[in-house]
């Protein structure tokens, strides 16, 4: 009789999840290298992980530390976690606050469908449970998450306000200008458009085009170094912050399909 297709795929997730069962691997980021570097905001989180961990009864495998602005959602560290998850080290993550995990509707999202995919648990030290066995417990993660994303917008409107008033002071802000011709406008516009930063960096690397990147001294270091979506980021908030929209162009379905 002929094999069901899938059964050994489930039959290794089912081993995994046995093989995993009541181990957890811990999670902390702060946002700043300053805050790295002085340690007393991650001791803190370590701490709290440690005494939830062992109220919970799990057994806490590792704890990994982050050091990255919640801005950015590629981050090597949760990708790592994420990776020995899924080689059956623990059941599941464990971290302070969901806005330590995901801080934007998009980043979150793309985690809780990963969990749900391999039945991954989420545990908030803060929050509680808010997946398990793959299912959300909590209906609160996406509410949460909203409120995370609005604070960040406020964030980068305060920054936007205080750097108008400076120059509407007279104050010189940054680096001073490459010579880009028309590049600002066309990206800001490119971004208006809902193309995604990665697309255009790969449109201005496929003509060839040199990023505005400066070393030491004012010493261009563009020569070979390709297009990124920071380095569009940067262009592009330059010229017209209101461009690049918290969570991306995609956000607002992302978060419906939250909800």
């Amino acid at each position: 009789m002929a094999r069901p297709r899938g059964t050994g795929k489930r039959q290794q997730m089912e081993l995994r999840l046995e093989q995993s069962a009541g181990r957890m691997i811990g999670y902390v980021r702060v946002s700043t290298k300053d805050q790295g570097d002085n340690g007393h905001s991650l001791d803190g989180q370590r701490t709290r992980l440690r005494e939830v961990a062992d109220r919970e009864g799990f057994e806490l495998v590792e704890i990994v530390t982050e050091v990255e602005s919640g801005a950015h959602e590629d981050r090597k560290g949760l990708a790592d976690v994420q990776r020995r998850v899924l080689s059956g080290e623990a059941r599941g993550i464990i971290f302070p606050k969901v806005d330590r995990l995901g801080r934007s509707l998009p980043h979150l999202w793309r985690i809780v469908e990963w969990a749900t995919k391999n039945r991954v648990d989420l545990f908030s030290a803060d929050e509680g449970w808010q997946m398990r066995d793959g299912a959300k417990v909590d209906r609160f993660l996406g509410f949460r998450l909203d409120i995370a994303e609005f604070e960040l917008e406020q964030i980068r409107e305060r920054t936007r306000q205080g750097l108008a008033a400076a120059k509407a002071k007279g104050v010189k802000l940054g680096r001073p200008r490459a010579d880009l011709g028309d590049l600002p406008e066309r990206a800001t516009e490119m971004r208006r458009g809902g193309m995604t930063l990665q697309k255009i960096a790969d449109t201005f690397n496929a003509e060839g085009i040199a990023p505005p990147q400066k070393g030491r001294g004012g010493r261009s270091r563009a020569e070979g170094k390709p297009w990124t979506t920071g380095t569009v980021y940067y262009l592009v908030n330059r010229t017209d912050p209101s461009a690049n929209p918290a969570g991306g162009y995609s956000g607002k379905a992302l978060a419906v399909a939250l909800a």
